[in-house]
């Protein structure tokens, strides 16, 4: 099934399920550990609060990706969608730290199936010539819902407290799922001789274009992860050389973090929704991606380096333009580099390389920082980064 053959409504369905797959997590972010701590949690326990969702997520998204090619892409997608506000209703009711853990790994489940369902449903929709600007437009809802989800959070928690954080989450999405149900299509009817396909992880891994997107999107995720981990840190670091107490020191770099982010958005959501996110359909992903990486890495090494604000801003609108070419320029090449029967695995295969990313770039960092004195912990980011620059080359060669 092409765009070209769905309503508006039913793109408009498909963009709004993109932006509620998306903001649970994003928005739960500054909710997740003091709600473990109320329920008694010690700062590890906290920690396996934080890290539950993204591991269930990682442990799911090879499965949500088989579930997607066996049984249909809009099957998966709705069961997920049911399963992930009822999870969350459960962080506002649990009244221990084992029953909040539970409903995080459910959660987390829950959004890697729904993830690698929803990628393989948006590569069916995508008439070819348009990979990269349908995948492109869903690159800048989960930029607008990483925007605006962790500051949302905070709002609703200051006024209201964390509980309605939790519960007006799951009303939203409950809502959104009920509207956009009756106009979600299905793109893939599996069919028994569909379904038995020996090989086809080899297959897949065989394509180049595959192989560099995996790569590509490794690379951002790592450098997300770190730059999201670490970047308010280094401000507060700096707030205090500067002579700040440390509520000031805490203010300040709370409010230019979040000023610096949203920067990084506003042009990552411009690049994704311009021209640019095309050019994979008619020049495949390799030199896109080789581009990005590159303003990546020249990203994090401004901010290893980086004495004054201005420094900053220019990392992170280098930032921005490296995730607005990356983004949909890999997401676009699983779409076109794989046989709808195999897609909803490619999908799969996306978002673990995307999860391993985010969580390998701050694991890494932080463990250089504390091995060796004075590194910068954006040196995980940047060591990942500068590899899969390294490796481009060699994953995109044809397979012999």
């Amino acid at each position: 099934m092409s765009s070209t053959s769905l309503s508006r409504r039913s793109r408009s369905a498909i963009y709004i399920a993109v932006f509620l797959t998306f903001i649970d997590n994003f928005a739960l972010l500054p909710v997740i550990g003091p709600r473990a701590q109320e329920l008694g949690g010690t700062p590890f326990l906290v920690g396996i609060a934080i890290a539950a969702y993204s591991l269930a997520n990682l442990a799911f998204n090879l499965i949500g990706g088989a579930l997607a090619d066996r049984l249909g892409r809009r099957r998966v997608v709705v069961a997920a969608l049911v399963i992930s506000p009822a999870a969350i209703a459960v962080y506002a009711f649990a009244d221990s730290l084992p029953l909040f853990l539970a409903a995080r790994v459910i959660h987390g489940a829950s959004g890697g199936v729904l993830a690698a369902a929803l990628f393989a449903l948006l590569g069916d929709v995508a008439a070819p010539g348009e990979r990269g600007k349908t995948l492109g437009r869903a690159g800048a809802l989960i930029g607008v819902a990483a925007v605006v989800g962790p500051a949302g959070a905070a709002l609703v928690a200051n006024a209201a407290g964390i509980n309605a954080v939790f519960l007006g989450l799951a009303l939203l999405i409950a809502g959104g799922l009920l509207a956009v149900l009756p106009l979600l299509p299905e793109t893939f009817t599996p069919s028994v001789a569909r379904i038995r396909t020996p090989g086809a992880w080899r297959r897949i891994l065989r394509n180049r274009n595959l192989r560099v997107a995996l790569l590509a999107i490794f690379g951002l995720e790592a450098a997300v992860g770190s730059i999201t981990g670490f970047i308010k840190d280094g401000l507060f670091q700096r707030a205090l050389e500067m002579g700040r107490d440390t509520e000031g020191a805490l203010r300040y770099a709370t409010s230019v973090s979040g000023g610096l982010f949203s920067i990084f958005g506003l042009v990552a959501i411009a690049i994704m929704l311009s021209r640019f996110a095309a050019r994979v359909d008619k020049r495949g992903p390799f030199g896109i991606s080789l581009v990005g990486l590159s303003a990546i890495l020249a990203a994090l090494i401004l901010l290893s380096v980086s004495p004054r604000l201005e420094i900053d801003l220019v990392a992170m609108i280098l930032y921005g333009v490296g995730y607005g070419l990356i983004f949909p320029a890999a997401a676009g090449a699983v779409a076109m580099a794989t046989e709808p029967g195999e897609r909803g695995r490619a999908s799969g295969a996306f978002n673990l390389s995307f999860d391993l990313g985010i969580s390998a770039g701050p694991i890494l960092g932080g463990t250089l920082t504390t091995l060796i004195v004075g590194l910068t912990p954006f040196s995980g980011g940047l060591l990942l980064v500068a590899l899969a620059l390294l490796l481009l080359p060699a994953v995109g060669r044809e397979a012999s």
